[in-house]
């Protein structure tokens, strides 16, 4: 595999960066992940660190060095680290309308095919520029209450960008209730493809810039570029701003008229109150004694 990874997780304007990102290889699988802790909850960024580390522990254990299904992978395990931030937040007594919460993004790339898996809000960007006219995109549908209200008409694209309960998700890990997970086909990748994983602080100050501007330089200068000008377009009052792309460098894969989403998968992944314990067990020795927001 020939690839080129550059990330970056920024504070923004707020006081506590509820942001988690990070990328993991084998010699024949990547996995890219980014977690936003969301706001208004206690310890967003905890639940964030623990889709964060859930994820990442469940690939270098199961991609010996391929995952046997990279989609049932992404749905088990996205599933585990939503139960394992509910025992958290049940251990520590945290009511449930304040449980740590995060929405999470996560990407698989086997065998010359990307596969994603997400719930809430953050995206995935799939982009394949075409020689002499305007970029192919494949894109996440975010699991938001402004992306419904597009979806049947109330509202436009642009009158989202403002609208009050625009960070207002239905999907997320941790909480309540059971994730909506969704899980995309495997997508070939193109020789020069753009993968790109962001939190909501770096797409909607950006716009359409992020997927027109990601290619023009090298990715160690434009993730960085394009974060500044996320920044700076948001004002001071900006949001935790995360950016992974990976640009995929290997010859052309054959072509593939599949659509570029699939069915659901909502994972299902036994997990015994054991393996919660241990995990929840490895999480705390990970994080900070203290925790800012904590009860």
């Amino acid at each position: 595999m020939h690839y080129t990874i550059a990330h970056e997780c920024r504070i923004g304007g707020r006081e506590i960066n509820q942001d988690r990102a990070t990328w993991s290889a084998t010699d024949e699988a990547v996995l890219m992940v980014v977690a936003d802790g969301m706001g208004g909850h206690l310890q967003g960024e905890v639940a964030a660190q623990i889709a964060i580390d859930t994820v990442t522990e469940c690939f270098r254990r199961e991609a010996r060095p391929r995952l046997t299904d990279p989609a049932k992978f992404l749905a088990a395990t996205l599933l585990r680290a939503h139960l394992i931030i509910v025992r958290y937040s049940d251990e520590c007594r945290i009511a449930a309308h304040a449980a740590p919460r995060t929405t999470c993004i996560a990407c698989v790339v086997q065998d010359g095919r990307a596969t994603w898996a997400h719930a809430g809000d953050s995206r995935l960007y799939l982009i394949h520029t075409l020689a002499g006219g305007p970029p192919r995109v494949a894109q996440t549908r975010d699991h938001s209450v402004v992306q419904n209200m597009i979806d049947d008409g109330s509202i436009s694209p642009a009158e989202a960008a403002s609208h009050p309960l625009r960070s207002r998700v239905f999907s997320c890990l941790g909480g309540e209730e059971k994730p909506h997970i969704e899980v995309s086909r495997p997508m070939p990748l193109e020789d020069g493809d753009l993968i790109a994983l962001c939190t909501d602080g770096a797409w909607w100050p950006l716009g359409e810039r992020l997927v027109t501007e990601l290619g023009r330089q090298p990715l160690t200068a434009s993730v960085p570029h394009l974060l500044d000008a996320a920044e700076h377009a948001a004002g001071p009052g900006a949001d935790n701003l995360t950016l992974v792309a990976m640009r995929w460098e290997s010859p052309p894969a054959a072509a593939n008229d599949d659509p570029p989403f699939c069915d659901t998968y909502i994972g299902q992944a036994p997990l015994s109150d054991a393996e919660i314990e241990r995990a929840i067990v490895e999480i705390r020795r990970r994080l900070p004694t203290k925790t800012n927001g904590a009860t």
